[in-house]
């Protein structure tokens, strides 16, 4: 567990400004990062078949439950959670996609609905970003949805390339930030 978690200033509720604390999740909040990933990518649900989207909640349940991985959470000073990511510096260890040796990955990147457009995401995503410099990764590597229009702007907007040669059949495309330039 990190002693100096990073502290931002991000406006919360469009008025006034609250110190937002990028850290490691609590054991007890686990429940609440679960519903949070889930109500974020709630917009997303109209384009799977039923089958598909359950599948695809279970499978958010068991990567936030896994002991693999730091799961990350964006939480003001009540500590009401507005973001999370998982950040794996060993990408292996993350089970979903077959990255290079020594690569790093994050799964799960997710802003409360209530709480886009303050830069959130890309707090946590440069959190794991700092991370992987701190553990000398020579890249992070990532999946997401070709439907998550905001997702891959943010990721390309940090110098994320596409890494089509590892993208998932009729799935989810893969992206790379090469961390030793």
């Amino acid at each position: 567990m990190r002693k100096n978690p990073r502290r931002f200033e991000a406006k919360t509720d469009g008025a006034q400004a609250e110190k937002i604390l990028i850290r490691e999740a609590r054991p007890e909040e686990l429940a609440a990062v679960e519903a949070l990933v889930k109500d974020a990518y709630r917009e997303f649900q109209p384009l799977f078949p039923e089958n598909v989207w359950r599948a695809w909640m279970a499978n958010i349940k068991k990567v936030i439950r896994a002991p693999a991985g730091i799961l990350l959470v964006a939480a003001d000073a009540h500590g009401v959670l507005h973001g999370v990511v998982k950040f794996y510096p060993d990408a292996a260890q993350a089970a979903l996609g077959n990255w290079p040796q020594g690569a790093a990955t994050m799964r799960i990147l997710a802003v409360k609905p209530q709480s886009r457009g303050q830069g959130l995401g890309r707090r946590l995503v440069l959190e794991c970003l700092r991370r992987a410099r701190e553990f000398r990764v020579p890249a992070i590597y990532l999946y997401t949805g070709p439907f998550m229009a905001a997702a891959r702007h943010l990721y390309e907007q940090l110098g994320f390339e596409r890494a089509s040669e590892y993208d998932k059949k009729d799935g989810p495309i893969a992206y790379v930030l090469n961390l030793a330039k």
